[in-house]
């Protein structure tokens, strides 16, 4: 495998970070976007370029459900670090609603930062990596995709669709050397809206379990880096979620 070339959206926090800074770790150089949390990005900056020990980080602000603003990180990343050969489309939002409590524009904006930002990321790279003869997608989806999840129907539908772009991407891309998969993480307690809940709470989501914990980001970098790794696997999604949901 040659030297990486790497985007992580939502890649300041939790599972985004994670990844990042994996990938790092292996030479890569890495891009990672964020939304607003700017704090976030500089922690996530110093931590990646400790980090990492001969690739180049960037840290890049901006919506991506915005297609311009896809275009516009996509074109810096190109002239900064090189053609992209590695895509995480990790970014999601979580705004929990119950079925009667989600507006139009909580419905559009959670599809649009959650799934449309996988086909506007991923419509940049696979000619980068068509060209390479090399490439690795992986996208970020959850046991919400699956079994409806507590957040809501909108982060659900989101989540859902991942899945069956990954499946359709894996079957047109692979005949080029890409793999597109997906990760489904469930109850990750220092990543998202977990991060936040009290003991009580995570107490809830420990009976959904059929294993005495629940999971941890490094959980799902294994995950990752086992996608990296393999060139004969695509098309899956690969449930890191304690048992909570079986097939």
């Amino acid at each position: 495998m040659e030297r990486l070339i790497a985007v992580v959206t939502g890649g300041t926090k939790g599972i985004g970070l994670g990844i990042a800074r994996a990938l790092v770790m292996r030479g890569a150089s890495v891009a990672v976007t964020y939304r607003g949390d700017d704090g976030a990005a500089h922690e996530a900056r110093r931590s990646l370029e400790q980090a990492a020990p001969s690739g180049r980080v960037l840290v890049l602000q901006g919506d991506v459900g915005n297609p311009a603003v896809v275009w516009d990180h996509y074109r810096t990343v190109r002239e900064e670090l090189g053609p992209v050969t590695v895509l995480v489309n990790n970014a999601g939002i979580m705004p929990r609603r119950a079925f009667e409590e989600i507006s139009v524009e909580d419905w559009d904006q959670t599809i649009g930062v959650n799934l449309n930002s996988v086909f506007y990321w991923s419509s940049r790279v696979v000619p980068d990596m068509k060209a390479a003869r090399f490439g690795r997608i992986v996208n970020i989806s959850s046991v919400a995709a699956r079994g409806g999840g507590v957040v809501g129907p909108h982060y659900a539908a989101s989540k859902a669709g991942i899945l069956g772009f990954t499946k359709y991407a894996a079957r047109e891309f692979g005949p080029y050397g890409i793999t597109v998969n997906a990760i489904a993480p469930a109850f990750i307690e220092d990543a998202g809206i977990f991060v936040d809940w009290t003991d009580d709470q995570k107490a809830t989501l420990r009976e959904k379990v059929v294993v005495p914990m629940l999971g941890r980001v490094d959980d799902v970098v294994r995950a990752f880096d086992y996608f990296l790794d393999t060139p004969f696997v695509t098309g899956v999604t690969l449930d890191v979620n304690g048992g909570a949901y079986m097939l």
